[in-house]
């Protein structure tokens, strides 16, 4: 097969890294894949991954320039499927791929755009002037994450007979260390980042904006320090809060820890090196995910695999993705992701059931073999329908 690829971003995210994941995993079953992205990080990316790729950047939400060298692009490589992935790629390459005569035409926007944190009058423009009629006229499947993406899906608009449930995957062995290993890991990290060994430890990783609910995470956190002061001053000298990575709020992020007075207390990395991501989680005690909306939860099953205990915001999609061994709070609660955080550190001796039952889970569900498998079985199936 001939697949492209298409993306408005280079930035990292859940988006760009499924993309990364599926040009690795089809160049290996021997398929000829092409990638049409912005210049930045994931663009080195998916060229060491075996894509070819070409620099593209959509400026309008209906770009005629793009849509005029997509066209001729397909054609000349001879492209079987096209793969869209977010709603400007989605609505310029549907444009693109119909001059040009393909066939095949998968599309993902892959947080229900329903769920974006715009004003209710964007998402309507986004949802029954773009991406509904857009996806229902000229796409052959639209892919959902879960069964919450789908349904979502289903009440914006996009017919159901369009939909494919398919999960993310992650590469297991990637966050696999033997326990020589982990401490090994545990002790680097916690050296670079100045935490003491003694240290108990709440933490993220992840992109800093608007949805990932990272203010709040602080926010609980200077709530869970003063109540662990007025029980035991001890205890919380022993805390600490970690946020990885960076992003377009990061220095309002810093802003906010110091507002609280609590800006000794939480580590700020920015953006980190990709080959440290699993270095990182063996220094955290807990990973929280206190995400606003969420396509799927990408670094979710990362923390699972790594077996950490886990508390994230009962989102429909995380609490399908995470299961009943991950503690839930109130999306957008304070208050209660505070005390969720306190309960879970007053039992921190007794979570190895939960830690289990994470890894377990990950290793039923979410491999990246399976992400592959499923792919290519749909790219085939559509092909061999077209056919008919």
């Amino acid at each position: 097969m001939n697949i492209l690829y298409t993306i408005n971003s280079t930035n990292r995210g859940g988006a760009e890294q499924h993309v990364a994941d599926l040009v690795e995993g089809m160049v290996q079953r021997g398929h000829k894949v092409y990638v049409w992205c912005p210049e930045g990080e994931f663009f080195d990316i998916y060229k060491t991954k075996g894509a070819h790729v070409t620099k593209a950047k959509i400026y309008l939400d209906i770009d005629p320039i793009y849509i005029f060298k997509l066209t001729k692009f397909l054609i000349v490589k001879k492209i079987d499927i096209v793969h869209a992935h977010e709603l400007k790629a989605v609505i310029n390459t549907l444009f693109a791929a119909n001059a040009a005569g393909v066939r095949i035409k998968v599309t993902h926007s892959h947080t229900p755009i329903s769920e974006w944190q715009i004003s209710e009058l964007k998402k309507a423009i986004n949802i029954h002037l773009f991406n509904t009629p857009f996806v229902n006229m000229f796409s052959t499947r639209e892919i959902a994450l879960t069964e919450t993406r789908r349904v979502a899906k289903i009440k914006e608009g996009i017919y159901e007979a369009k939909l494919e449930i398919i999960p993310n995957g992650i590469k297991i062995e990637d966050f696999t260390f033997d326990t020589y290993l982990a401490a090994q890991y545990k002790k680097e990290m916690r050296a670079r980042y100045e935490i003491n060994d003694t240290d108990f430890v709440f933490g993220s990783l992840g992109r800093l904006s608007k949805e990932k609910g990272t203010a709040d995470l602080i926010a609980a956190f200077a709530k869970l320090l003063t109540k662990l002061e007025q029980i035991n001053s001890i205890e919380r000298d022993n805390l600490k809060l970690f946020i990885g990575g960076g992003g377009v709020l990061y220095e309002q992020m810093k802003k906010l820890a110091k507002s609280l007075n609590i800006e000794d207390k939480v580590i700020f990395t920015g953006i980190y090196r990709d080959e440290d991501k699993a270095k990182l989680f063996n220094l955290l005690d807990v990973f929280v995910f206190p995400s606003l909306a969420e396509g799927f939860g990408f670094v979710l099953i990362e923390a699972m695999a790594m077996s950490l205990p886990i508390i994230a915001s009962d989102l429909e999609v995380l609490q399908e993705v995470g299961g009943s061994s991950v503690i839930f709070f109130d999306t957008g609660n304070v208050d209660d992701l505070s005390e969720k955080m306190f309960n879970l550190y007053q039992k921190r001796e007794r979570l190895d059931n939960l830690k289990l039952e994470n890894r377990q889970r990950v290793e039923a569900l979410y491999t990246m073999s399976n992400f592959i498998d499923n792919y290519e079985n749909l790219y085939l199936k559509l092909l061999e329908e077209d056919k008919r």
